[in-house]
């Protein structure tokens, strides 16, 4: 028998069972870790340590908290994953995966403890740091990475420009409107900015909207991934620049949130570059296979 359109292969389900294990992972030291050992792996500006700093990335202290960590990881994550999927080589999304996982802690507690502790002596040497939202962060700059390299390959260089700059705008509109970290009057600009650049190129491309509109439809299979993508990674980015104090009182971590998603872009990005060159090496002549004249 063949195999059913639009079942998983073997490899596909390993690596979602791979990817759903982090989750996993979170919620199982929540529930079974002891609150003895749960201390000890908490991140401490008086005393920090580099393994500290990726222990106190799995804790978290409060359901409600990790429920919004493993919320957005397997929101951002399936989008990165479905866009991912129609990638002739793969290899840079998992090399992005498993860098996030390794550097996101680290760097993200470093620039916390640089910036707040030592620079502008924020907090007190018994405060402590946990959860896993930095390297959520990481992911989304995954996604969004991501997100440019499959509009860019798929409909080209200028389609890729335009995704990802309206993705900006549409956050930082996002922010202006729902976060005190930009002003009101800053949130009129952008949303005016926005809506007369729509009506522009409403205006004069309207006589091509009838043909971008089947196109559109046509093209709707590959299309939805990436729409879903650029909600999310809007959403997402109005969410992590939030500076008024959440329900348990305290303040949404701009700065990890910040570090996060730049570290989680330049893994990406390093992973297309390593692989595009691995890849345009391995084409020359000289290096197949055969091609020896001992």
């Amino acid at each position: 028998m063949s195999r059913r359109q639009g079942s998983l292969t073997p490899t596909q389900t390993v690596e979602i069972a791979t990817l759903s294990g982090v989750a996993g992972v979170l919620v199982a030291v929540h529930l079974f870790l002891p609150n003895p050992l749960r201390s000890q792996f908490l991140f401490t500006y008086g005393e920090p340590t580099v393994v500290s700093a990726w222990t106190a990335a799995i804790l978290h202290d409060s359901v409600s908290h990790l429920a919004s960590s493993v919320t957005w990881y397997v929101i951002v994550m399936a989008s990165a994953y479905a866009l991912t999927t129609t990638w002739e080589r793969r290899r840079p999304f998992w090399f992005a995966v498993v860098g996030c996982l390794v550097l996101a802690p680290l760097v993200t507690k470093l620039a916390d403890y640089w910036l707040l502790k030592l620079q502008w002596n924020l907090v007190a040497d018994a405060s402590t740091a946990r959860g896993f939202s930095g390297v959520v962060s990481a992911f989304g700059g995954l996604l969004y990475v991501s997100l440019a390299r499959t509009v860019t390959e798929r409909y080209g260089y200028a389609a890729g420009v335009v995704t990802t700059g309206t993705i900006v705008l549409g956050a930082l509109s996002a922010l202006a409107i729902t976060s005190a970290v930009l002003s009101p009057s800053v949130a009129v600009i952008l949303c005016t900015i926005a809506a007369f650049a729509i009506g522009i190129g409403i205006v004069r491309n309207r006589a091509k909207i009838p043909t971008w509109r089947a196109w559109a439809w046509s093209q709707r299979d590959g299309l939805l991934p990436i729409v879903v993508a650029c909600v999310v990674v809007v959403v997402l980015l109005s969410q992590l620049f939030q500076v008024q104090l959440d329900e348990t009182g305290r303040f949404v971590s701009v700065i990890a949130h910040g570090t996060g998603f730049a570290t989680g872009m330049i893994v990406t990005v390093l992973g297309l570059i390593a692989e595009y060159i691995g890849h345009r090496s391995a084409k020359k002549p000289g290096n197949r296979l055969g091609t020896s004249t001992e």
